[in-house]
């Protein structure tokens, strides 16, 4: 048996045409291979029917984008399909859910999983985490992998797309030089370093975690002292494995 491709297993092997949809509920499918296999970023758009959204300013801009990307060509980097999971969002709105489904996805020009693939759509909102009634646009690589669960912010942030597909910015650019406050105790745990400026890239090569937390949080402040002991027993193992705490405290 065939094994099947990271994008039918996600969506199923066949979607929906937007721009064939018709009133009478007719429409043309094609083959998920034929349309994602040649996409270097696939665009996952979660939509609620029962929300009007064909005049929300996200998905002007995002009809904007794919419609210049597909007819620039070229640049592989904007080999941009997208492919659109209509959801039901949770409210006291309730109608024809098929009607409104169909009317959703009438004059796009990108592609949507079959109305039918209830399951498929469940799993993928667990998946990304949707949250009811919020649209939200996932990138996906040429494999699968994830390059952001919120371009829908960066879309707007940047319509043109100048910084498509948006991907975050490397720690190590981030952090460049930032200087980095020791702990009470890092010297006693770090032999190596001298009472100067420590900065991210100073910190030697290996796995490094950040803990968001603040002392105004009892659940933090429960779990810190915790967090000190695992970092302790972590470190006799992997000596270059170091914790980077960013705080939320006012």
């Amino acid at each position: 048996m065939e094994k099947l491709k990271w994008y039918e297993r996600l969506f199923g092997k066949k979607l929906i045409k937007c721009e064939t949809l018709s009133n009478s509920n007719n429409f043309d499918t094609i083959s998920t291979c034929d349309v994602l296999d040649a996409a270097n970023v696939t665009g996952v758009y979660f939509s609620f029917a029962n929300i009007n959204l064909h005049s929300d300013e996200f998905i002007n801009k995002l009809r904007d984008l794919y419609e210049r990307f597909r007819n620039e060509g070229g640049n592989e980097e904007k080999k941009f399909e997208v492919v659109q999971v209509v959801m039901w969002a949770h409210n006291d709105n309730y109608g024809d859910i098929e009607s409104s489904h169909r009317e959703s996805l009438m004059g796009l020009s990108w592609f949507a999983v079959p109305f039918s693939e209830i399951d498929l759509k469940t799993r993928l909102s667990r998946r990304y985490r949707i949250k009811s009634g919020v649209p939200t646009l996932v990138l996906l690589n040429r494999d699968g992998s994830t390059v952001t669960v919120s371009a829908q912010e960066k879309l707007l942030e940047d319509p043109s797309g100048s910084n498509f597909p948006w991907r975050p910015r490397p720690v190590e650019h981030v952090l460049k030089d930032i200087v980095l406050q020791p702990g009470g105790s890092f010297y006693s745990e770090h032999k190596n370093f001298t009472k100067e400026d420590i900065r991210y890239e100073n910190l030697p090569e290996g796995i490094k975690g950040f803990y968001f937390s603040a002392n105004w949080c009892p659940p933090c402040r429960a779990f810190t002292p915790q967090l000190a002991d695992i970092y302790r027993i972590i470190r006799k193992k992997e000596p270059n494995f170091e914790i980077i705490f960013v705080s939320s405290d006012r």
